[in-house]
């Protein structure tokens, strides 16, 4: 690949688009906590609290996917091997798959654990538990998406971690506020409305990093 120059509009190009991505990030709880807010109660905010967190610490594991994705695919497009970024993508993918597998497999154990180390009260545990149940099943697509933006930053295709976010904020926003607030859900209206934003995330990811995995090595990606 031919050398492209560093210039402050690239750097710039790059830079922007992942800093408002970041920005975005904070919403969905904030919107989560908002909404059932609405509710009237404590218990439920209090759940949604304490079970975003309790993935929070999950998912912060897996932050090595995307940071350990982003140096090694920026190398291998470096040395021009378009085979080994796409390689490198589906490794982190698979990797992101099983975990996800296992944790919604051993989330008896993992739950228990972590309502030991932070005990709260009994309703406030039954309803956070509700929560997580539901939310588990989003914890492959949460994990791939730290490896497919990873791929994306090193691609230079940071407008399509933005959109990412774009589009999970937006997914949540509305359906929390139609399960929650229309249908009456409470807690599981909140889950769900995450799980979804989740996975749609996931779908939009895999489609914009859709050359590597097709193996369509024609196609320059940092344009």
């Amino acid at each position: 690949m031919a050398a492209v120059p560093i210039t402050h509009r690239r750097v710039l190009a790059i830079a922007l688009p992942i800093v408002l991505s970041n920005a975005t990030i904070p919403l969905l709880g904030a919107v989560d906590t908002a909404v059932v807010g609405q509710l009237g109660q404590v218990a439920p905010i209090g759940a949604v609290g304490i079970g975003a967190i309790i993935l929070t610490m999950i998912y912060w594991v897996f932050g090595f996917l995307r940071m350990g994705t982003t140096g090694l695919v920026a190398q291998a497009r470096g040395a021009g091997d378009a085979a080994e970024t796409g390689a490198l993508l589906m490794r982190g993918v698979m990797i992101a798959a099983a975990a996800g597998v296992f944790f919604v497999a051993a989330q008896g154990a993992v739950f228990w654990g972590a309502f030991r180390l932070a005990p709260t009260s009994a309703e406030v545990e039954a309803l956070a538990r509700e929560y997580l149940a539901i939310r588990i099943w989003g914890a492959p697509a949460t994990i791939a998406i730290y490896a497919l933006t990873g791929w994306l930053i090193a691609m230079e295709r940071t407008r399509g971690v933005l959109a990412l976010q774009v589009l999970m904020n937006a997914v949540n926003v509305v359906l929390d506020l139609w399960f929650v607030l229309g249908l009456g859900w409470g807690v599981e209206g909140v889950a769900t409305a995450t799980l979804i934003a989740e996975w749609a995330g996931l779908v939009l990811g895999l489609w914009l990093c859709r050359a590597a995995f097709a193996g369509d090595q024609r196609r320059d990606w940092a344009r």
